[in-house]
């Protein structure tokens, strides 16, 4: 029976010229919920995938659940007993340096001075033993499943990086002494911070390496960091030759030059690269009456335009026909023929992109980046050039790079890369260098103040001594970027080893801010967070330590509560808008299903003198309520996944046509997620369905209370 309800729903839908205003109406009703769930679907979605991008680098420096001490744990002999021990060398101990200890207390009443008066009463457990609070937080925290522990220090000091870039040149003016180049240095005050390898979500946050890095590596690698210390160093010092050409040759390990580019001065093009017996346009530059050089550009057509542009440097340019014959180099103007001595370069217009691949034939004792010999070759006009040349001032515009390795490989990059362990799970390292100093990790903000991968500096803090405070100074390489997101700190927040961030730690108050030493609780389920902090207060109150720690989720952060909270309020206002489009969108079906009822009255009275309830009428126009809703939803579904796959390509169309970015990078990333949401379908599905239904009601119900007897005798 319900067969045959759904069959007669199905019929009443189906488009016909004679009840062609009832199927207009049908379609432009399922139309609309089509549309309206095409925008929920596509607005949810995207808007979910920046909630969860944005909360993920709002955490990608922390951990969904962060514990640190309180005031009671500072003030606990059991942390400041070290002080005041001969075994502690007399200095407080981080929590690194507590799991590692073999006892909790180190104190030696026999040797030790006396413990003042007005300290706390040891926290002592059953057995009379002092309780080492940070060994039994982490054991209980290592207890949960799915969830790892580590500990975090933050410190603060200086960062001074010094900037060697080369002088800017122009076709007319590039001559300069030597390897000279310019020199600037960045300074700033910023906080420290260790690197945790095991974090999978500062992953995410990376910044890829590109071209211009790995050119900067190249010309910074083989600099000595003897003199990155002095304050203004007159000099550029190279590291021994035997140990540059064992860096350099390292560093082309691990990338792969497809791409080299002329820089924006143009690059002299050995002679013998050139084929025999062809011809190219270009121009001819004189300095006082003499030929100085000659310029090619990539297009024959451009010559003119080329010319103008030259001759704004204050040099006279004139357009030329340059032949190749017979290995001669002859320059026609205004038809009269020039042999060009071996004396006048010629030149390849700046920003010309040259296929190329390094030469496994370059000697192994080059210690120069410049010496460095590529296979290139590249069009020029029509014409067809290849051979070996070195890299000279060539830059790198396209280069492989290799960033995941093993952990049995003994040989690593210069930048951070991953590697992975016997059990397939990776990890993140910073390099070390003794000859290059100690990498750090810095945000975004360096990077667009125009720091490169492989830019040296030092990093500086204040040391106490017996009779003043004393700067001290750790050598550092820039090893890579990441994307701090909207993280308050982020664009002061540098990154580095445990070892560097620990050393200036231990010089600095450790009471001044809980923040500065604590642990960080991973886990990959983000839902979980309050029921593991449940798990975790039960169990430190259990072990007696609970005063000692204050466990917070990221929704807790001081520097996250208030932008995760707007982000739930404005999702729910979202929802609640959604709710009321759906019902209004949806309220047409009511006036379809009207209209369809007063169609079909002679076939609603003809069916119920043949036996039909009035409960299978009302369900008829039900179930054409619940069809249309689902055909809709569907349509819409279908819609949106299509949109969204293609969602990077509508957003570069309107950003076009509107002469800007749509959506500011700075906010909502490179690139906008296009992940369907699960939640949104549900929502919308859910949604409509159960609208639409109770669309339907009212038609069914006005259908069902018709009388055969009266439809009848009215027709």
């Amino acid at each position: 029976m319900q067969f045959f309800e759904f069959s007669v729903a199905c019929k009443y839908l189906m488009p016909r010229w004679r009840q062609l205003s009832v199927s207009i109406i049908s379609l432009i009703s399922i139309l609309v919920i089509s549309l309206v769930v095409w925008l929920i679907v596509v607005f949810f979605s995207v808007t979910h995938g920046l909630e969860k991008n944005w909360v993920q680098k709002l955490i990608a420096l922390t951990a969904p659940i962060r514990i640190t001490p309180t005031e009671d744990y500072y003030n606990s002999y059991y942390y400041q007993i070290d002080g005041v021990s001969a075994d502690s060398d007399y200095t407080l101990k981080s929590f690194k340096e507590k799991l590692a200890a073999e006892k909790p207390d180190p104190y030696d009443p026999t040797f030790d001075e006396e413990i003042p008066s007005h300290w706390v009463i040891p926290d002592l457990d059953q057995s009379g033993e002092l309780k080492d609070i940070v060994k039994i937080a982490f054991n209980e925290v290592e207890k949960i499943k799915d969830v790892s522990i580590t500990d975090y220090e933050m410190t603060f000091g200086n960062i001074r990086l010094r900037l060697l870039r080369d002088i800017p040149k122009n076709y007319v003016n590039d001559w300069v002494p030597g390897d000279a180049q310019n020199q600037s240095f960045l300074k700033q005050s910023a906080y420290f911070g260790s690197f945790d390898s095991d974090n999978a979500l500062l992953k995410k946050a990376l910044i890829p390496i590109n071209a211009e890095d790995i050119t900067n590596l190249l010309n910074t690698l083989t600099l000595s960091s003897d003199n990155i210390q002095h304050d203004n160093p007159d000099t550029i010092m190279r590291l021994d030759n035997a140990v540059a050409s064992q860096k350099i040759h390292d560093l082309l390990k691990f990338i792969d030059v497809k791409t080299l580019k002329a820089p924006s001065h143009g690059w002299t093009i050995p002679r013998e690269l050139f084929p025999d017996a062809c011809s190219f346009e270009g121009c001819l530059i004189m300095n006082h009456g003499r030929i100085d050089k000659l310029v090619i550009p990539q297009n024959k057509s451009t010559v003119q335009q080329f010319a103008k542009e030259i001759e704004e440097y204050g040099s006279p340019a004139f357009p030329v026909t340059l032949r190749v014959e017979k290995k001669q180099f002859i320059a026609a103007v205004n038809g009269e023929d020039t042999l060009l001595q071996e004396s006048v370069p010629i030149v390849l217009e700046g920003g010309t992109l040259l296929s190329a691949q390094h030469d496994k034939q370059t000697p192994a004792s080059t210690c120069r980046a410049c010496d460095l010999v590529f296979d290139i070759e590249f069009d020029l006009q029509n014409n067809h050039l290849s051979g070996k040349t070195p890299l000279n001032n060539l830059e790198i515009a396209d280069a492989a790079v290799a960033s995941i390795f093993s952990a049995s490989d003994t040989a690593t990059p210069f930048w951070l890369y991953q590697a992975v362990d016997s059990s397939g799970k990776e990890h993140l390292f910073i390099p070390s260098d003794v000859d290059i100093g100690e990498s750090v990790l810095l945000p975004r903000s360096f990077r667009e103040a125009g720091i490169l991968v492989g830019d040296r500096g030092y990093l500086s803090y204040y040391s106490p001594t017996a009779s003043s405070v004393q700067e001290q100074r750790i050598p550092v390489a820039v090893a890579g970027f990441y994307d701090p997101g909207i993280m308050p700190l982020g664009g002061k927040l540098i990154l580095a080893n445990d070892e560097v961030t620990s050393f200036i730690r231990s010089s600095q108050s450790q009471e001044e801010s809980a923040l500065t030493n604590g642990f960080n609780v991973r886990f990959d389920n983000l839902d979980r967070a309050d029921e593991i902090k449940a798990s975790l207060s039960k169990a430190f109150e259990k072990a007696g330590i609970s005063r000692y720690w204050k466990i917070e989720t990221y929704r807790e952060f001081e520097f996250t509560k208030d932008i995760i909270q707007q982000l739930h309020s404005e999702k729910n206002l979202f929802s609640l808008l959604a709710i009321v489009i759906i019902v209004v969108a949806c309220s047409n079906i009511i006036s379809m299903l009207i209209i369809l009822v007063n169609d079909k009255k002679l076939e609603i009275g003809i069916l119920r003198s043949m036996g039909a309830s009035s409960t299978s009428i009302a369900l008829i126009f039900g179930l054409c309520g619940v069809i249309m809703g689902l055909l809709g939803s569907v349509t819409g579904i279908g819609l949106a996944v299509f949109t969204l796959r293609n969602l990077q390509s509508l957003v570069s169309l309107l950003s076009e046509l509107q002469g800007h970015e749509m959506f500011n990078p700075a906010f909502y990333g490179d690139i906008l997620p296009n992940e369907v949401s699960f939640e949104a379908l549900g929502f919308v599905i859910i949604m409509t369905a159960v609208v639409s239904t109770i669309a339907g009601i009212v038609p069914a119900v006005k259908a069902c209370l018709l009388r055969p007897s009266e439809i009848l005798r009215s027709e």
